[in-house]
């Protein structure tokens, strides 16, 4: 009975020695932004040798919009036309609708949410080293008027509202995407463009069944004889009506 309790207790106290050996790396940790130090909130910690970091300052630190899901305990980023999607405590993430293992699933520590920065990083388009106890991030150029993907709120016939995602300026020649993260699910919905030459008719416009998720997505190539202007969008579906704009510009040389 002896040799159990100290058994007991050596578990404890190296379990002990190793969170607090994780948070004296964490309070070590500098992350670097295009050559600027930046400070993070909550702070970033290493597990199995992966540093991870909150989710929402670093995806909204790229220029991305962050989604969370209490129910399921999912975390959406979206950057442009791409989608990821981790799970807490899951090592597989999807990158638009694609499984991806991850070294270190995401977690919840303190009551927030921390995930993989290199996996979130390099799948949001910059580039990622890690030295002398420094995270470095580099973005590539971006452009001020990319295809980076903002929030609109709806206000519904039950007075509920409705956030949805979507690119609200797109280059001749690049991806427009929208996206509804919390919708009924299988529920049925429809989108359309209506340019001066009348509606758009790209493939990935139309119809769309949500999936089991709530999530419902569009993402359609906008041409490279597009007209630059404003175009109304108009979505459809379980007795509602959403309507916005989306601004096309000419192409990027």
């Amino acid at each position: 009975m002896m040799k159990k309790k100290i058994l007991i207790g050596m578990l404890m106290i190296v379990a002990l020695m190793a969170a607090s050996s994780i948070v004296a790396i964490a309070n070590d940790i500098r992350v670097q932004l295009d050559g600027i130090y930046v400070d993070l909130e909550p702070a970033p910690i290493i597990v199995e040798g992966r540093t991870l970091l909150p989710a929402r300052a670093i995806a909204e630190m790229l220029g991305g919009d962050v989604y969370w899901d209490n129910d399921l305990r999912q975390v959406h980023i979206y950057h442009g036309t791409t989608h990821i999607l981790l799970t807490i405590d899951d090592a597989t993430a999807y990158v638009n609708g694609e499984p991806i293992a991850l070294d270190v699933p995401p977690q919840i520590v303190d009551d927030r949410t921390k995930v993989p920065v290199r996996f979130v990083a390099e799948n949001m388009g910059v580039d990622v080293d890690f030295q002398y106890g420094t995270v470095i991030i580099t973005s590539f150029a971006t452009s001020p008027v990319g295809a980076l993907v903002a929030p609109i709120d709806f206000i519904l016939s039950d007075e509920t509202t409705l956030t949805a995602f979507y690119t609200p300026v797109v280059r001749r020649n690049a991806e427009a995407v929208v996206f509804i993260p919390s919708v009924e699910p299988e529920s049925v919905w429809y989108l359309s463009i209506r340019y001066a030459a009348g509606y758009g008719t790209a493939a990935g416009l139309g119809e769309q069944i949500a999936k089991e998720n709530g999530i419902v997505e569009w993402n359609w190539r906008i041409g490279s004889n597009t007209t630059v202007g404003d175009w109304p969008v108009t979505i459809t579906g379980n007795g509602e009506t959403l309507r916005f704009y989306i601004t096309i510009i000419e192409a990027q040389n």
